[in-house]
């Protein structure tokens, strides 16, 4: 009767060992699983995001060209603005001298056609002297000689014509030492003429004094 006892009681603490067996290996399964899981899954996720960077290498080349290009374009807006600047300038620095120059026309009196055979006539109060060496003019009017040379630089300043592109068809006496008068016109083109009327300023030289436009 004790025999049957033990041998129960010994079946039964085996089949408890079993029981105890399998829910170790399970749960040691389970461990092994879960834990598989957890680094294949990291993993993926770390080949993933290699692979999302391998496939899309111009990201940063396309920020970089977009910074570059930006810079690019805000060079490009400031030299504008600096030729703008420029171009402005320029364009008061034009009006300035147009405005002076209109200037010292308004002081001009410009007569039309105030006898026969003349176009225009000017009288200018901005005209100046154009120096001298003599202490008086030589009254020669002789070709090449100082008095001569002074007198062309004065009629020059009056016609606006070059002595060095001059053509002097005539250079004489005016009606005293201190005055005289010549027709002039530039070089190749006859038939445009001057009459410019000069007069002797003492220690100054010559200036000029009417300027006809012939016709």
């Amino acid at each position: 009767m004790n025999n049957n006892r033990s041998s129960r009681h010994e079946n039964k603490e085996k089949k408890v060992n079993r029981l105890y067996n399998l829910l170790i290996a399970v749960v040691a399964v389970l461990i092994v699983f879960v834990g598989g899981t957890m680094i294949l899954g990291n993993k993926d996720k770390s080949d993933n995001q290699a692979e999302t960077t391998q496939n899309n290498p111009q990201t940063n080349d396309q920020k970089t060209d977009k910074t570059a290009k930006k810079d690019d374009d805000s060079s490009k807006d400031d030299q504008a603005t600096e030729d703008q600047a420029t171009e402005d300038q320029s364009s008061e620095d034009d009006q300035a001298t147009d405005e002076e120059s209109n200037d010292s026309d308004s002081q001009a009196e410009v007569e039309k056609n105030p006898e026969p055979g003349v176009a225009e006539r000017k009288v200018d109060p901005s005209w100046d002297s154009v120096g001298t060496s003599q202490d008086a003019p030589a009254a020669t009017y002789k070709k090449g000689s100082t008095d001569w040379n002074e007198m062309l630089k004065a009629v020059g300043e009056g016609s606006g014509i070059s002595p060095s592109n001059m053509t002097v068809w005539r250079l004489g006496n005016n009606g005293g030492v201190g005055k005289a008068v010549a027709t002039v016109s530039p070089k190749g083109n006859s038939s445009t003429k001057y009459r410019v009327q000069i007069e002797w300023v003492d220690g100054e030289g010559w200036k000029p004094a009417v300027v006809d436009k012939l016709q």
